[in-house]
Parts: structure tokens; C-alpha cells; sequence
């Protein structure tokens, strides 16, 4: 798709659910609750006895897990914790560990088997499918060549009820890669997400800027890649590390390519409450900095819910700094 054709197919998409994989939801949702500051809700036990029909290579399956729900704004964070079935929720977490797995599309009615053909042809394996009287849902199996699940279900499907919504706002999923580039040619032309604006981040675009060492903030020399977009409900972000103490480094080293963090927006004037109330739950902060009025900050929060939380004031970016963009892609014709 070129340039005009992503920005018109990017208007109106819904993702509706971020899944973080646990060896242990009770622990995990306490820790979520804890520090986001956000009431659970739907903690349940699924299997085929009360969500039959899910399938992998044609062949019904029989499963358990544990499963809870944190919602938002605008998504939903659901926990899950694989307890019997060769799910592949259970395949991806005995390859990867506990985290963030995969993010979820709601497709029109309408419209769904034709977006799961339109996958299909575009090579995406499809790794399970799960279709009864309630639901039609189906997981892409993108770990070869993104290190990611991607799912979409119909909206005509039968949802939890909400009994809980915090009004916090997920800004934000993130994809931490060795190749920016690659990663963004690939999202793009696999999930019809983009155009992407692709900047460096560096001591001359960055200002503020801090980095965990020593158990103290410091300022160090630092480099990375970031490609980022606006797509419907939330952005996607890209981001390739090169140069520092960057938290991206291990990440990649552990595990490879995958989605790395989630971001959330505070309030410009609760910025520096929202920064107290993290430390003083003994979170440290691992980076921080600021783009023009807009500042940011890792919270090394993996030890406790497996990925790292990054915080955004929302603050209006009015102008990019010099140096910052690189290019889009694709290009606007």
C-alpha cells in the first residue's frame, strides 16, 4: 500500500486488547493493579467446556487458562496465564517467558472473513481459530519475522462485560527490533499499518536526558532509531537501539525481536505526581528525556509485570527538533 492508501486504511481501526502471558495471574493482576493504579475485572477460568471451538490445524483442542481483564479508555490489558492444551498462547510462552504476546484488531462483522482471507494471502500462518455461537476469533502466528501474535475478532462477538474501565489512557504498544527498517517494511506490508515517521533520537534531539547507572540517573551519549504512527485507537512504535545503557539492549539479547513496552499519558500537571507515585512503590526510572514540550521516562516495571512501562506527558509536539526526522515510510508520493 502506498502512502495515501495507509493513511485512509489507518482511520477508524480498533485494537481492543493487549494480552500479557503469566505463569501466575494472581500475582501478575496484583502487581498491574498495584502500578497502574487500575481495578482488575473478569478473572476466570476458560476452557473448551465454556469457550468450545477453538481449533489448531482443524482439529479442535482442549485447554484451560486463567484469564483477567485491566480496561481502558480505549483497550484493554488481559492476562493470561496457560494452565493445559497446546494453546498457542502456551507455545509462545514456553519459548519467550511471561510479557506481552499479542494485540488484537476488532474487525466489522461484515467484514471479518474477508480480513481473514486477506491475512491468509499475505502469508500470515494461522495459528488458531476459535468459532462457536458467541465468537469468531482468530491468532496469526508472526513470530518469523516479527516475534508477535496478532489476532482480530469479529464485533459481533459476545464480550465480557466491563464491570470495571479506568480512565488512564495506553497511548501506546511497542515493537523493540534490531532493524528498524525491516521491522516497519514488514508491519506494513503484513498488517497494513503505517505511514510510519522514523526519527533518530539522540543528545542533539533529546534534552533532559538521563540514564540508569550506578543505581543513579546520568547523562550519558546515547542513539536509536524510532519509527512511530498514529493507527486508529493507539500508535505503534518501532524502535531500534544502537548507541548507551539503553533498556532495549537486553530485551533483544534475551529474547530477539518482540513487543517491548506499553505507554501510558499522564496529565502535563500531574507529571511530576505520577513520577513519585511510581518511586514510591520502589519502581527506579530507567531513562528519561524530553522531544520539544513532550517528556518522557521509562519505569524498569519488568521484575514485577514482565514489560516495562513507559510514561508521556500530553503535551502538544509543535515542532520536531532539528535532526530528529530521518524519513517517512513509505514515502508520500
Amino acid at each position: 500500500m502506498n502512502y495515501e492508501e495507509l493513511v485512509e486504511r489507518s482511520k477508524g481501526r480498533y485494537f481492543d486488547r493487549i494480552t500479557v502471558l503469566t505463569k501466575d495471574i494472581f500475582q501478575e493482576v496484583a502487581n498491574l493493579a498495584d502500578i497502574l493504579n487500575a481495578a482488575p475485572c473478569n478473572l476466570r477460568m476458560v476452557s473448551d467446556r465454556t469457550d468450545g471451538g477453538l481449533t489448531r490445524c482443524g482439529q479442535e483442542i482442549s485447554y484451560e487458562q486463567r484469564q483477567a481483564s485491566f480496561y481502558f479508555s480505549n483497550t484493554e490489558i488481559c492476562v493470561v496465564q496457560p494452565v493445559s492444551g497446546n494453546t498457542i498462547y502456551r507455545e509462545y510462552l514456553d519459548q519467550y517467558g511471561e510479557g506481552i504476546c499479542c494485540v488484537r484488531e476488532r474487525i466489522p462483522a461484515a467484514e471479518y472473513e474477508a480480513a481473514l482471507k486477506k491475512y491468509e494471502e499475505k502469508g500470515l500462518k494461522t495459528a488458531q481459530v476459535l468459532e462457536n455461537d458467541q465468537c469468531r476469533m482468530a491468532w496469526f502466528d508472526i513470530r518469523n519475522p516479527l516475534g508477535i501474535l496478532f489476532s482480530i475478532v469479529a464485533d459481533d462477538s459476545v464480550f465480557p462485560e466491563k464491570t470495571v474501565e479506568n480512565a488512564s489512557r495506553i497511548a501506546q504498544i511497542n515493537i523493540t527490533t534490531p532493524d528498524v527498517r525491516k521491522t516497519i517494511e514488514q508491519v506494513t506490508e503484513l498488517l497494513e499499518i503505517g505511514p510510519w515517521e522514523v526519527g533518530c533520537q539522540n543528545k542533539r534531539t533529546v534534552t533532559n536526558s538521563g540514564f540508569l547507572a550506578d543505581g543513579e540517573l546520568r547523562d550519558v551519549e546515547f542513539e536509536f532509531y524510532v519509527a512511530i504512527l498514529v493507527c486508529g485507537n493507539i500508535e505503534w512504535e518501532a524502535i531500534q537501539p544502537f548507541k548507551g545503557p539503553l533498556v532495549y539492549n537486553d530485551f533483544l539479547a534475551r529474547r530477539g525481536i518482540g513487543y517491548h513496552h506499553i505507554l501510558m499519558e499522564a496529565p502535563e500537571s500531574d507529571w511530576e505526581k505520577v513520577e513519585s507515585e511510581y518511586q514510591s512503590k520502589g519502581i527506579q526510572m530507567s531513562y528519561k528525556g524530553q522531544v520539544g514540550p513532550v517528556q518522557w521516562c521509562y519505569m524498569d516495571t519488568e521484575s514485577r509485570i514482565h514489560f516495562f512501562m513507559e510514561l508521556r506527558t500530553d503535551a502538544v509536539m509543535d515542532q520536531l527538533p532539528d535532526g530528529y526526522l530521518c524519513y517517512m515510510y513509505p514515502e508520500q508520493e
